[in-house]
């Protein structure tokens, strides 16, 4: 069952309670590192996620576990590379590690560096047919590899207990008898509607520059490729 937390008014705690949960938050990282306007949106998306995430554990259970789509490392390293890459995703997991939830690794080392190998294998693209098929059964096979392995921890909680999985992607499978609750704050939305603006605005200012780089060309006269 998957809930959106926006939408959850009053859950029974006693059922709730009882089962197993796993919390979802989006991990939104900072694309734009020198736009303040963006950095600003990104704080205010992980101070929503830990309000809500606050309610939850009110209301559904205390975050026994968390895990990090991504992340093979044991804390001391991920939390390192956190603060390099994402501080207010840190901020979010590291006080609740400090209140007892427990960090544990989501991904085997091998399988995610070889899933990396043939994905960048396979953004290349092909010139014979054979080396295409052989990339693309080795890349199947380590999807589902890496799918069992995360569906296998998961499947580990027990009765009662909840987990928190900051996810990169949607295409996880979950045990089926896991409550799941996927943590969207209205601040997402408004986060969403910036990046495809300033998309727009960057892909016009490149249209533009590009178009003003030929008019200087021709009226130079000279050839370029």
């Amino acid at each position: 069952m998957s809930e959106e937390l926006g939408k959850i008014s009053k859950p029974q705690a006693d059922n709730v309670q009882l089962k197993r949960k796993l919390y979802l938050v989006q991990n939104i990282q900072n694309y734009f590192p020198e736009n303040k306007d963006f950095e600003n949106l990104l704080l205010e998306y992980w101070n929503s996620i830990s309000d809500q995430l606050d309610n939850l554990e009110k209301t559904a259970g205390t975050i026994n576990y968390i895990y990090i789509e991504g992340m093979y490392q044991e804390y001391d390293v991920a939390s390192k590379l956190l603060n390099e890459n994402n501080k207010w995703c840190l901020n979010t997991i590291d006080s609740r590690i400090k209140s007892g939830s427990n960090y544990k690794k989501i991904e085997d080392e091998n399988n995610y560096k070889e899933l990396i190998d043939w994905t960048r294998i396979a953004q290349l693209g092909f010139v014979s047919e054979n080396a295409k098929e052989v990339t693309e059964k080795n890349y199947t096979n380590i999807i589902t590899e890496r799918s069992k392995i995360i569906h296998d921890e998961l499947n580990g909680l027990n009765e009662g207990e909840a987990a928190l999985f900051i996810i990169s992607s949607g295409s996880h499978k979950f045990p089926d008898d896991m409550e799941i609750f996927n943590v969207i704050p209205p601040s997402l939305d408004k986060m969403n509607r910036w990046i495809t603006e300033n998309q727009n605005n960057l892909q016009q200012k490149n249209e533009k520059e590009v178009q003003n780089e030929g008019e200087q060309d021709k009226q130079s006269g000279l050839w370029t490729p």
